[in-house]
């Protein structure tokens, strides 16, 4: 060690030449950022981005409904549109609040024998108003379309009166022939609302994207009615939810007021060479998919409702089951317009009818309340993207003079395939799991029948 020199270090270099090691931001106390949870900020650095800042005085439910508002603004690009979304907004606000005032009457509140006559004589009403109010409808419409604003605005009112004579005779026997009157009403405003719909939406916007705004719109609102239709059910009674319904469609009817006239008459040459033009093979196979997935929501609402009576599961059943219903026609209005980005309106009901059979097959397989709920979310999805697929290839393949007719034609068809599978669990009883599996098959079955046609159709062409 003696032998070794000993290292010499030189003087330390200025670091100053290299970066600079002056602090000249003003002198913080040590709690202000520990009290604000934000980052200390240098003069002139830039900040990462991150989640928004919630200030003390704003909550997240704010900023919450801040978002929805914009995106509902967004989707509203014209006046005119605004008002169809706030119309469509309205009335299944409205009729959700019905079904939840008819539900509490005619199945919750009485035996299940008795229940079962109830509900197979509302089925039956169901049907009728298509039969009645289809064909003079589609006359009334295509040899007029400056009519389309007025039978909105009539349709609104109507429902909105019945609704408040309603809750003066929900005990009378005039219980059935007032919301007979109403589900005519609402059956007209389906048909109404897809023959003007390709007149009022805005440049740019595709018809699967107008849609899927409208039965997004129509979700959320029969969300946001839902709870407090069934609180004022329990307390103070039917009579005040069914006040509350004939406001929600006073509302619509006066949304529907500022929408513009389409004027111009179509002579009978047009009308009968649109209405040809609505029979091509793509919209009748189209129908018949969707057909399937009718009759199978049909089919898997009151089997589960009677399921759940079995099961004592009572309202929180209920409200589970509405409440993923909800949720699925909203997710399916969210998921159809990023669908045609890899598929076309037919590829969307045979994805819809596949994913339908998987799930009622997995859920046939493993019954409870929970599955029952993810069944009723996973239909809810496939049945409203694929109502927004076929009401968009309509739109797409017919004149505007054979609207009118086409619609009133596919709706009739459409609900009375709905009403022949929900009859099958009110006149027959069936176990829950098997029913459920029995459906999952139907649906596969019917993919791939609709995907084999498809082919065929090709092939010819």
């Amino acid at each position: 060690m003696a032998g070794r020199k000993r290292r010499r270090f030189g003087k330390p270099r200025d670091s100053s030449r290299y970066w600079n090691t002056v602090d000249d931001t003003p002198e913080e106390t040590p709690d202000e950022h520990w009290a604000t949870g934000r980052a200390r900020e240098r003069p002139g650095e830039r900040r990462r981005p991150g989640p928004p800042e919630v200030d003390d005085d704003e909550s997240l439910a704010r900023i919450a409904a801040r978002r929805a508002v914009r995106r509902l603004k967004n989707d509203a690009e014209t006046p005119e549109f605004g008002r169809m979304l706030l119309y469509q907004a309205a009335s299944a606000a409205g009729d959700a609040l019905i079904a939840i005032a008819l539900a509490g009457t005619l199945f919750f509140s009485i035996p299940t024998a008795e229940a079962r006559g109830r509900v197979a004589l509302y089925l039956a009403l169901t049907v009728a108003p298509f039969a009645i109010v289809a064909p003079f409808l589609a006359r009334f419409l295509d040899r007029s379309r400056g009519r389309l604003r007025a039978t909105m605005v009539l349709a609104a009112l109507g429902r909105g009166i019945l609704a408040w004579l309603l809750s003066t005779r929900i005990d009378s026997l005039f219980l059935f022939p007032i919301a007979f009157g109403i589900l005519i009403l609402s059956r007209a405003v389906l048909v109404v609302r897809g023959a003007a719909l390709p007149q009022l939406i805005p440049e740019g916007r595709t018809l699967v994207g107008a849609n899927a705004s409208l039965s997004r719109i129509g979700a959320i609102a029969g969300m946001i009615v839902g709870l407090p239709g069934v609180a004022l059910l329990t307390w103070p009674g039917v009579g005040s939810e069914l006040l509350l319904t004939a406001g929600v469609y006073f509302v619509g009817a006066a949304a529907a007021v500022g929408l513009p006239k389409v004027r111009g008459r179509l002579d009978i040459g047009e009308r009968m060479d649109a209405r040809q033009r609505a029979r091509t093979v793509s919209i009748r196979q189209g129908l018949v998919a969707l057909s399937a997935i009718r009759f199978l929501v049909g089919f898997l609402v009151f089997h589960l409702a009677f399921s759940l009576r079995r099961e004592s599961a009572g309202s929180v059943g209920l409200g589970l089951l509405v409440g993923a219903a909800a949720s699925g026609g909203l997710l399916g209005a969210l998921i159809a317009p990023r669908l045609t980005r890899m598929l076309k309106e037919e590829g969307i009901l045979a994805f819809a009818l596949m994913i339908s059979g998987i799930a009622g097959i997995i859920v046939g397989l493993r019954f409870s309340t929970q599955s029952a709920a993810g069944l009723v979310l996973a239909f809810g999805i496939t049945s409203g993207s694929a109502k927004v697929a076929f009401d968009s290839m309509v739109q797409r393949e017919t004149p505007e003079g054979g609207r009118g007719w086409a619609f009133a034609r596919f709706e009739s068809g459409l609900q009375l395939v709905w009403v022949v599978g929900a009859l099958i669990p009110v006149l027959v009883s069936i176990p829950s799991g098997p029913g459920v599996f029995a459906a999952g098959v139907f649906a596969l079955l019917f993919a791939l029948l609709y995907t084999v046609g498809r082919h065929r159709v090709r092939s010819k062409t």
